[in-house]
Order: C-alpha cells, then sequence, then structure tokens
C-alpha cells in the first residue's frame, strides 16, 4: 500500500478480527502475517518515511565537541498559550517554549526514527498491555540532580496517574491526558532503573504518541515533586520550572520574553552512551512573544531576530532584509470537529448532514486565497493522518467540492435547503500554530450559508476555553474549527476521539467503531499497522464526525545570522535546535 509509514518492526497481537482483515489483506499476495508475541526490547532504531531502517547518527570523534557560538539567538513566537510549564495544564502555544526545555524518553531525527533518549530501552509484554522502559544512568536535570527511575515513575502518575490526592482524569485539561489516564491500569517501578505502564488495552502508538520527541504533545521528564499533585507546588514549579531539556530557563517575564542558557550536562551527548552531541552550538537564547507578523519581520530585517514564524505574504520583505523563509513539513493540520453527533435529537447525527457540510466548502480557496498555494498548505491527508504519518494513503484526502452533492446529501437526511437545521454556530479562535483558522471558519460559513441555505454564524473564542468547553456538553452540536499537531503516529488522538467510550471529548457512541480503533492500537506489526489504521482512517474520514480541510508547511523566517537549520518534519514547533549554526 503506498505511502503507508512505519515506525517499528514488532511483533504482533492479534485479536480475530483483526487476523481476518490480514487475513484478507494477505490473500492472493504474500503469506499471512506470522504473530510472535513476545517480551525483547523494541528495537531502538524505528522505520524511518522510507519504511527502511537506518543507522544510529555516526558518533562525534572521542573528545570532539560541537563549536559553540558565544553569543545568543533571538526567536519570536506568535504565542504560548497560557504559560503553564506542564502539558496536562497548557494550552496550545506551549511546544513553542517547551521544545527548548523538555528531555524525553525517546528521541527522533529528521527521518522522524525511534532512537534512545533519556530511556536506552523500551519493550511490550506478551499480552500488549504493559509498556516498560529502561532508563539511562547519568543523565541530569537543570538543577544538576540525577534523572531517575523514581522521577519518571513520578511524571507518569502526574500526567495520567491515580493517587489520594485523585485521578489525572479530573485534573488534566488536556484531552489526551484525561483519555490516557482511563486507560491506564497501573504504573509502576517492576526492577531497579525501569518504569512501566499498564494499560485496560493495548497500545502499541504509547511510545511514538506519549513519550517521544516526535509527538504533538510534550510530556517531558521533569524532577519528582513531594505529592503527585498538588496545587501550591504547581504553582510553585511554574515560577522556577526546572526539566531535563537541551536549555535550562534562567528568566520568564510574562507575555514577553523566556531566556534560556545552555545547558551543558544534557543528556543527549556521548559522555552519557548516545552516539552524537545534541547540545546547542550557540551559548543562550531569548525567546520573544511578538504576535503581530509585521513587527517580527521587521525585527528580522533590523537584526533584532534570527528566527521568526512568517508567511508567504513577508516573504519579499524577509529577502530584502538578506533573510530567507524556510519550511517545516507538515507541521499542524486544520480540521473540522463536529462533538456531541452521537446524541440522536441533533441534526448532525445523521452521517448525511456531516457529509454534505464534508462537501460543501471549497478546501483550495482556503489553501490558495488564505495561504497563498501549496508551498504553505496542501489539501491533503485525514487530520491526523498526513502524508508522513503511519496508515496514509490518497483515499485519506479530504472531499472534494461538490455543491451539487452536498445538497442531495442534505435533502436526503430530512432538511432540503437547510430548512429545519436551525442555526449552526461555528466556533474558531486565532492559532498560535496554524494562520487564518478564523477566515478559514468564516469562508466555511459563506459556503454552507450560500450553498446549503444554512443559518450560521462564526464566533472567534479564547482557545483554552473552547477546548475545555469541548470537554463538556457546551458545545454539542455545534461546530469547531480548530488546529493541531501533525505526527508520525495519531493513536492518542483516535484513542481519545473514537476508542474510549467514557471519554468526555468521545465523536460517537458506536461500539464496532470503538472496537476497530482498539483493534488497530493492539497491533505491533509494521505491516498489520499501517494496514488497520488505514482501513480505520478511511472508515472515520466517511463517518465525518471530523473534516479533514488539509495541513500546513510551517514557513519560518530565517535571519542571515543563521548559517545552517532545517525544521524536522511533522513539527510546527522549534525542532533540530542542536543543527542551528550562527555565524
Amino acid at each position: 500500500m503506498a505511502n503507508q509509514r512505519f515506525w517499528m518492526p514488532r511483533a504482533t497481537i492479534l485479536t480475530p478480527l483483526v487476523l481476518l482483515l490480514l487475513l484478507a489483506l494477505a490473500c492472493g499476495a504474500a503469506a499471512p502475517l506470522e504473530t510472535k508475541p513476545d517480551t525483547a526490547p523494541v528495537p531502538a532504531v524505528g522505520t524511518s518515511l522510507q519504511e527502511t531502517p537506518t543507522a544510529m547518527p555516526q558518533p562525534i570523534a572521542a573528545g570532539a565537541a560541537p563549536v559553540v557560538n558565544p553569543g545568543r539567538l533571538t526567536w519570536m513566537i506568535g504565542g504560548w498559550g497560557n504559560e503553564r510549564f506542564t502539558y496536562n495544564y497548557a494550552v496550545g502555544g506551549g511546544n513553542n517554549f517547551a521544545r527548548f526545555m523538555q528531555g524525553y524518553l525517546i528521541a527522533t531525527n529528521e527521518r522522524t526514527e525511534l532512537i534512545p533518549g533519556i530511556a536506552t530501552t523500551w519493550e511490550i509484554s506478551s499480552d500488549g498491555n504493559t509498556w516498560t522502559f529502561t532508563i539511562r544512568d547519568g543523565g541530569k536535570f537543570h538543577d544538576g540532580s540525577n534523572i531517575t527511575a523514581d522521577d519518571v515513575w513520578w511524571d507518569f502518575m502526574h500526567y495520567w496517574g491515580k493517587d489520594e490526592s485523585g485521578s489525572a482524569i479530573e485534573r488534566a485539561t488536556q484531552s489526551s491526558a484525561q483519555s490516557q489516564a482511563r486507560n491506564t491500569v497501573a504504573i509502576s517501578r517492576p526492577a531497579p532503573g525501569q518504569v512501566s505502564i499498564t494499560t485496560k488495552s493495548p497500545d502499541a502508538g504509547f511510545p511514538a504518541a506519549m513519550v517521544s520527541e516526535t509527538a504533538g504533545n510534550w510530556y517531558g521528564v521533569v524532577p519528582k515533586r513531594p505529592k503527585v499533585h498538588d496545587n501550591d507546588l504547581e504553582a510553585a514549579y511554574d515560577k522556577n520550572p526546572v526539566s531535563s531539556g537541551l536549555m535550562r530557563l534562567t528568566r520568564h517575564t510574562p507575555a514577553e520574553l523566556m531566556a534560556f542558557e545552555r545547558f551543558e550536562d544534557y543528556y543527549y551527548q556521548p559522555k552519557f552512551g548516545l552516539p552524537e552531541d545534541r547540545r546547542p552550538r550557540f551559548q543562550s537564547l531569548h525567546l520573544r512573544l511578538v504576535p503581530e507578523e509585521a513587527t517580527r519581520v521587521a525585527a528580522l530585517r533590523a537584526g533584532e531576530a534570527d528566527i521568526a514564524p512568517a508567511s508567504l505574504a513577508t516573504k519579499k520583505q524577509v529577502e530584502a532584509g538578506g533573510g530567507r523563509l524556510i519550511f517545516g513539513l507538515e507541521g499542524a493540520y486544520m480540521y473540522v470537529r463536529l462533538p456531541g453527533c452521537y446524541k440522536p435529537q441533533l441534526p448532525c447525527n445523521n452521517k448525511l448532514v456531516r457529509q454534505a457540510l464534508a462537501h460543501a466548502f471549497d478546501k483550495t480557496v482556503i489553501r490558495d486565497q488564505l495561504f497563498g498555494g501549496p508551498e504553505v498548505f496542501q489539501v491533503k491527508g485525514w487530520g491526523v493522518a498526513t502524508p508522513s504519518s503511519i496508515g496514509y494513503t490518497p483515499e485519506l484526502d479530504p472531499f472534494p467540492y461538490d455543491p451539487a452533492r452536498a445538497r442531495k446529501l442534505l435533502a436526503e437526511a430530512g432538511y432540503p435547503g437547510g430548512r429545519g437545521m436551525g442555526k449552526m454556530i461555528v466556533n474558531t479562535w486565532s492559532s498560535t500554530a496554524m494562520p487564518f483558522m478564523p477566515e478559514s471558519a468564516q469562508l466555511m460559513a459563506d459556503s454552507w450559508r450560500r450553498d446549503l441555505g444554512l443559518d450560521v454564524e462564526v464566533k472567534l473564542g479564547d482557545e483554552a476555553a473552547l477546548k475545555r468547553d469541548f470537554l463538556t456538553d457546551a458545545l454539542h452540536g455545534q461546530i469547531l474549527v480548530r488546529d493541531n499537531e501533525a505526527r508520525l503516529d495519531g493513536s492518542s488522538s483516535i484513542r481519545s476521539a473514537y476508542g474510549t467510550p467514557d471519554h468526555a471529548g468521545r465523536m460517537h457512541e458506536n461500539p464496532e467503531i470503538t472496537r476497530m480503533v482498539r483493534d488497530a492500537l493492539a497491533v505491533f506489526d509494521p505491516q498489520g499497522r499501517g494496514y488497520l489504521f488505514n482501513q480505520t482512517y478511511r472508515r472515520l474520514r466517511e463517518e465525518a464526525y471530523d473534516i479533514a480541510v488539509g495541513y500546513a508547511n510551517v514557513p519560518w523566517a530565517v535571519g542571515p545570522r543563521v548559517v545552517t537549520w532545517q525544521p524536522w518534519p511533522l513539527a510546527f514547533y522549534p525542532s533540530n535546535i542542536h543543527g542551528i549554526t550562527l555565524k
């Protein structure tokens, strides 16, 4: 199957339904897949975007270290959310500062391979329910203390566990944290230097989707605190956040500046058993919050900034100042969510209504008129399944614009000309990762009004409030136009929305879809995993609870002081920071 993306050659744990699907795939071709559940460590090097394993990065020669520019890099950012330093409680934009601070159990590279980080190995039990991570010796936190398995155990408990203070289900504001907490049975320390997480149902995507650098979230490794959850301790941590990433925070002026220094004891270097030195090649960083693109570009042209998010509209200005645009491929995607449509009393409970909405707006207009063309925006993929993701094939691309078909579907659903549908509210926010979301929502609303006769109102809201409302019934029967992080492995997203029946943010109440999602999450064999993810995504696309729009290649304006840098794919946030060199 063309363009499938796999990430680790592992044994397969199959349910009968999964076996039938894989046998159908194999019919007339290769022999059925062999199933050999085992508990050997997951290979540290996963498979790449080219679907073939590649070697770990070559070690730097003994005694060698990167040349460090003594100066400062200035990076301007359009937003950083609520400035919380724990992912459970943060909102969009947190990736923009967390990627400098956080260390991860599993690292990645330019090919989105999974390679050792703070964890030296990760392994799965024979029943597929328990992941066990072995923690590297010698790693340090920013305060100089050692990274231990006890810290990682505390992190897992803090993110997804339950103790005397309650459960992360109630504490977390992030949907992925709540969903993972619902699926978590136990978090344990099975042996010295190891941490395990046991889930109700198998989740082959947990390493890539939850604890790796390639994940869309940032569940980093931070020092344990006296309690798993305590409001006073949380407030104190936000004032002095200590983590394990390649830079340490030295100053934080809210809504203005975060200042960082190179962390000499960052774990990703040869002295801690890793094959290359990934410490930054510059001494310090000023991360400045500048929401206005024009201000960011002017600062870059004046030499007051080195890197900033930009758009094609300002490309000539950037180049006139001696800079250039560099694209981070498949950074984020835009999609339309229809929450609460499992309720029979809502018009969107009818799949034909949802499909009519999907056909009744032109995604290419959003691409060409707002984003400036396919260099920045691609009308491809179904939500989390972009071309570099596990399970993608072109059949997942967005529904074509077909207003005649949309009107026919709406009439068949019992709402000819939009009569009886009632007022439709379209909610969105101004995103720090995806520009033009409010404008895109307005284009959709105009199309639905013109082509379907619907009464539509667009409301611009606060991201944190809308995400909170999404986990209640406040948005049921309405529409949410939002962005999300592209990623190699969509496990956390589909588990949260489609595989957790008791999750407040579920998109459906169809047991057959739940089983299909869980079966896909339970497969560890690369071929079977890619196939079942593809089949699951195709079914979810057809159901149209989530309507695909497309994904953005993130443009970064880079000033003349930056000699080399190439953002990694599937990252709308700062990435490959150790690859930046300055004049």
